[in-house]
């Protein structure tokens, strides 16, 4: 392979003098003559990861020495210890073999840049920095490559060498969210790209440039480029992309530009999704490598051949650590998927698509009960089934709501709501049952006495949630409410004595100011006082106990028992508190 160095290693022997009997398997222990040859063979049967060690050895020993036969050998070695690093790492996945492949072909680039293989040796220093992460070497020397005033770029003639090195240029930038540099970067990617019909390195250029745009609140300028990420290309599952998609539909929500929201939101893949494409990317390349080992070990390959092989096993490694390394940002990334989930159904619901709403705050809820904000969830999902009158689903969620003792933001709301609901039902259970009465028919009277059992059920439902709220929560805004739909009931079924036990505190007929609404110190301070005692009062009137009636009455038409006027602000008051009297 390199005939050059029999020649070479005579002279050397003579004028070093080196002794030929010191052999040994250490390197630094071996003469020169042994060095150089052991080198030699392994470079020639294409085992550069074998021949590393030599290609040190020649370096230390010859990194003063200005002989040129001496510059000749390092120059041929110098590329070869890169590819024999970058072999190391291919068969071991030690990270640091990529930053001793990157620096030895930064050296051999330095010393010898008019070797035809300096340019390829930036190149592959490029890819070495890259898939170490170290993003502003790599963009400095991607740069110095690309500069037209170096001599680098003209040797620089296949399309897809100069593709590979827009896209590392876009790469650098974006991963150091180098927006003004990048953004010109970005944009020529994008154009090599569609030159090359390449379309996975014209969808990363596209995935920069949304992201920027995102970032830079610019995001009208994302919508040109959405047919474009609509393809199952690794750029579309980078992490960082659909992030900001999120973050997109965001602005977009918020600034009530429901519409275009949406689509950024459809577009937006989660965090498990991503896991799950590089997972099986990670699958997919190990097992191309694994293949190709397998070619690898056959004896007698033709040394191009080999060469060829063994390259793409390179790059072959060089991707696998890439899809380890989304995976592993995948994995370490906290879950988006709730919040992108709520972001959806309550842009559902901001277009008034009610029902698309509700499942999507139905299915967020059952599918993670146990999320941070599930509470939120659930009183969402309850809220749109009341929207879109799914009464089976707001009493199955609302009773869900109410058994948990660890939920309380939402609970009077949810209460008023599900007591109203029952009321309502039971009436309407009621009214059938009562048609029903006179019917004929067997299948009529079973119907009849089912809805009459319905009605009994769901009005004693009402009557526990309207007693347990109000003895745990009397001042409450919505005890008014509560009173109200209770008197609502007991006049409409003329139970009058009922009503006037809870509200009045009366015990067959006589009254117990130790018992009842209106005789708690609690509820008498909150704003249901004056409906528990004009409910009271009616309820005596209507049994007839006129006299007991009007020292509960008496506040309510403007005189206190004693003949003293009420003021003005406790009439305004109740006349307001009797607007939920009829719900």
């Amino acid at each position: 392979m390199f005939p050059f160095l029999n020649r070479t290693i005579g002279s050397l022997t003579l004028s070093l003098c080196f002794s030929c009997f010191a052999w040994s398997q250490d390197p630094g222990a071996m003469p020169l003559r042994q060095v150089i040859s052991e080198a030699q063979t392994l470079v020639g049967q294409g085992d550069f990861a074998g021949a590393s060690p030599y290609l040190d050895e020649l370096e230390i020993r010859f990194q003063d020495e200005k002989d040129p036969k001496v510059e000749i050998i390092l120059q041929q070695f110098g590329f070869v210890r890169g590819v024999g690093y970058l072999q190391s790492y291919a068969e071991t996945g030690e990270i640091d073999y990529l930053s001793k492949a990157a620096h030895a072909f930064g050296v051999f680039a330095e010393k010898f840049p008019k070797d035809p293989k300096a340019v390829t040796a930036l190149q592959k220093r490029t890819d070495c920095l890259r898939s170490d992460q170290k993003w502003n070497e790599a963009a400095d020397v991607i740069t110095k490559l690309l500069d037209s005033n170096q001599p680098f770029r003209k040797q620089i003639v296949k399309r897809s060498e100069l593709l590979n090195l827009y896209y590392g240029k876009a790469q650098c930038y974006h991963m150091l969210q180098d927006w003004a540099k990048g953004e010109p970067a970005f944009r020529e990617l994008l154009k090599f790209a569609d030159a090359a019909k390449d379309e996975d390195r014209a969808a990363y250029a596209i995935s920069c440039l949304t992201e920027m745009f995102v970032q830079t609140k610019r995001v009208d300028e994302v919508f040109p480029m959405l047919p474009r990420l609509s393809g199952d290309t690794p750029a579309r599952y980078d992490l960082r992309l659909n992030v900001n998609l999120m973050q997109g539909g965001n602005q977009l929500q918020d600034a009530e530009r429901y519409v275009e929201a949406s689509l950024l939101y459809a577009l937006t893949m989660t965090a498990e999704e991503i896991k799950n494409y590089y997972n099986e990317r990670a699958s997919r390349l190990e097992n191309e490598r694994n293949r190709l080992a397998l070619f690898l070990k056959k004896p007698g390959m033709p040394q191009r051949r080999l060469e060829i092989l063994r390259d793409r096993d390179n790059q072959l490694a060089m991707k696998l650590i890439t899809a380890k390394s989304h995976l592993a940002v995948a994995t370490k990334t906290a879950s988006f998927t709730a919040i992108l989930r709520w972001r959806k159904a309550s842009n559902f619901q901001d277009t008034k698509r009610f029902w698309e709403s509700f499942w999507g705050f139905y299915w967020l809820f059952k599918d993670d009960p146990e999320n941070e904000s599930a509470e939120d969830f659930i009183y969402a999902a309850f809220a749109s089934a009341n929207t879109v009158k799914f009464a089976d689903k707001s009493i199955e969620l609302g009773e869900q709501y109410l058994a948990s003792d660890k939920w309380d933001k939402y609970r009077a709301d949810v209460t008023n709501i599900m007591a109203n609901a029952y009321r309502k039902e039971a009436e309407v259970q009621a009214s059938i049952a009562e048609s029903l009465q006179t019917a004929m028919s067997t299948l009529d009277k079973e119907r009849g006495a089912t809805a009459k059992q319905s009605s009994q059920e769901k009005y004693q439902r009402f009557f526990e949630l309207c007693n347990q709220f109000l003895e745990k929560q009397p001042g409450d805004k919505y005890a008014t409410s509560f009173i109200n739909m209770m008197g609502a009931v007991y006049f409409k079924q003329r139970q009058f004595d009922q009503l006037l036990e809870k509200f009045a505190g009366y015990e067959a007929g006589v009254p117990n100011d130790k018992k009842g609404y209106i005789n708690d110190k609690e509820f008498s301070k909150g704003p249901a006082m004056p409906s528990a005692l004009y409910l009271s009062g009616i309820g005596l009137l209507a049994s007839g106990k006129f006299d007991d009636a009007k020292p509960l009455l008496a506040p309510i038409v403007g005189v206190y028992v004693q003949g003293l006027p009420l003021a003005d602000s406790t009439l305004s008051q109740m006349s307001q508190d009797r607007g939920g009297a009829d719900e």
